[in-house]
């Protein structure tokens, strides 16, 4: 029977003091893609750095991770993230811990049973009552927020990363709207958020961010 993992979480400043503890225990501990953290061989302990901390190489070790942390600095500089979904979006721009823009926005384009009428029109046909006003919501909404990230595109920059929780086929929508985005879908600045995101508005933009910079250690329970 595996051991319980004792859970130990940091935020983003600390992570290289924790990555240093952990090298000290694990010197070969390597980066593990699909454990979205640093691994031991053989034994049990991870090390899952922030996502907003840089981008860890399949494979690197973790002492030469840790020294790129010192030499580039764990601070997250320009970054976005973008919630969207049917029920509304919320959108925010960030320098390092400053949130300098954000913005909500939430239409009538959900159906009285929950689906969105963009989603309802793909797999039932059309519907007879507010579908053509659920549907030009639904554009109007993704538009509208196509045209403030531009605008901080325009005023603060293009952000060095930009992390997404946007459905695939919403996100087709969001690259197709007019205006468009500021970035293609081939974009390397782009990143998935792999949390579940509740229904996008300031608070939960904010419960996300703050969830971007934390990190965690797991360490075998005895």
């Amino acid at each position: 029977m595996t051991e319980p993992r004792r859970t130990i979480r940091f935020e983003l400043p600390d992570l290289v003091e924790q990555l240093e503890a952990f090298a000290t225990r694990w010197p070969d501990a390597g980066f593990d893609e699909r454990a979205r953290g640093f691994a031991p061989v053989g034994e049990d302990g991870l090390l899952a750095p922030p996502l907003l901390a840089l981008r860890p190489v399949p494979g690197e070790n973790v002492r030469r991770y840790r020294r790129r942390c010192e030499d580039e600095g764990v601070a997250a500089g320009r970054h976005a993230v973008l919630l969207v979904r049917a029920a509304g979006v919320a959108i925010g721009y960030w320098h390092d811990a400053e949130l300098l823009r954000h913005k909500a926005i939430r239409k009538y384009v959900i159906r009285g049973h929950g689906k969105a009428q963009a989603t309802h029109l793909k797999t039932k046909g059309k519907s007879r009552y507010g579908a053509r006003l659920r549907l030009q919501n639904w554009r109007s909404q993704l538009g509208e927020t196509n045209e403030y990230l531009a605008a901080w595109w325009d005023e603060l920059g293009a952000p060095r990363r930009v992390f997404v929780a946007v459905p695939v086929r919403v996100l087709s929508e969001l690259l197709a709207a007019d205006p468009p985005p500021p970035f293609g879908r081939d974009d390397p600045a782009l990143e998935r958020i792999p949390l579940h995101v509740h229904r996008p508005d300031h608070a939960e933009l904010l419960r996300v961010h703050h969830r971007l910079g934390e990190g965690r250690v797991e360490l075998p329970g005895n």
